[in-house]
């Protein structure tokens, strides 16, 4: 229905445009069938004659029908943007006609209608997702903001009334964490298994909004224990921690607000913290090392909770000491309303 009203009030608006600019007088005969068919949530790329920023679908519409170089023509509702196009779907190569969220494509070929795609609500982070009815621990794609292209996450529905984005996972030694500066940027691993979200995206993610933090902790013995701080942020170039009140419920015992002060990232290659020890090659991981050394999620995997020396593998001092690696852990993060 909503098609054929946009068809409707194109052939119209382009009716009254030909006779008060004198295009035709009344002695004259034209045909105003249009049939301009669109397809929602799609555009055509690399064929834009003219751009120019209109008030609506219909006037678009009727800019394309005046210019006999038109062959089709993009909307895209959020900017007002008109794009008219020098040629139509039809015949040009496939990849040139693509889904693209908030835009609609139009042409004279009836079929094109049959390509609209539907409407894909946006969400900026897991716990929008699980209020409009997404309650599966799985795979999502996240539009948060300066992220126009959205970040594929993981989110847990489940634990503590659902809504978080995990951004660390340990589980099963799959994955190596022993990684430089560059692949803890980017982050490294499988959304399913065991992965590092990414020190940018973290940092792009909580520099906006207030944002709490969970950690959940196993050891080899089936006993789990978890910490949650109400404030959490990743800042600048060296993606330094922040991290504020210690939920005092939590079983874990604190050991990351229990290190003073803010304390940046290093790697094997980029060495940020000011301790004479370089924490991440002796340990063989990555973190936001102090010389107080409580935590260490992101340590060397072993197959067991036996260690050869103190603090190797992966350790949360207060509930295990510094003589065990914990069998699995996970972090995540989620927005405060």
């Amino acid at each position: 229905m909503g098609i054929t009203i946009i068809m409707i009030r194109v052939a119209i608006a382009a009716a009254i445009f030909a006779f008060t600019t004198g295009l035709c007088w009344s002695t004259c005969r034209i045909d105003f069938n249009l049939n301009f068919y669109s397809a929602e949530n799609c555009a055509l790329y690399n064929h834009v004659l003219e751009m120019k920023n209109v008030s609506s679908a219909v006037i678009c519409g009727r800019d394309c029908f005046m210019d006999t170089k038109c062959a089709s023509f993009n909307y895209h509702a959020s900017s007002h943007l008109c794009e008219l196009n020098n040629a139509a779907r039809l015949h040009v190569a496939n990849d040139s006609f693509v889904e693209l969220q908030g835009s609609a494509y139009f042409d004279s070929d009836v079929n094109t209608s049959s390509l609209s795609v539907p409407f894909e609500e946006k969400y900026s982070n897991c716990q929008k997702l699980l209020k409009a009815g997404y309650s599966d621990n799985t795979t999502y794609t996240i539009y948060p903001p300066g992220m126009a292209d959205g970040l594929q996450v993981y989110c847990d529905m489940k634990t503590d009334g659902g809504g978080w984005i995990v951004f660390q996972r340990r589980q099963d030694g799959s994955v190596d964490f022993y990684r430089n500066w560059t692949e803890y940027q980017s982050g490294f691993g499988d959304l399913s298994g065991e992965f590092w979200l990414g020190n940018e995206a973290l940092r792009i993610l909580t520099e906006t909004g207030q944002w709490q933090l969970r950690v959940d902790l196993g050891d080899w013995e089936g006993n789990t224990a978890w910490a949650e701080y109400g404030e959490f942020s990743i800042t600048g170039d060296k993606y330094t921690l922040h991290v504020g009140s210690y939920n005092g419920m939590s079983t874990a015992g604190d050991a990351i607000k229990g290190d003073p002060g803010d304390q940046p990232f290093s790697t094997k290659d980029q060495k940020n913290d000011m301790l004479q020890v370089t924490f991440a090659h002796t340990l063989k991981g990555a973190w936001w090392f102090t010389g107080m050394l409580i935590s260490h999620l992101n340590g060397m995997y072993h197959m067991s909770s036996t260690v050869n020396n103190a603090n190797e593998g992966i350790m949360w001092f207060y509930w295990k000491g510094d003589g065990y690696s914990l069998k699995q852990c996970s972090m995540k993060i989620k927005e405060l309303q």
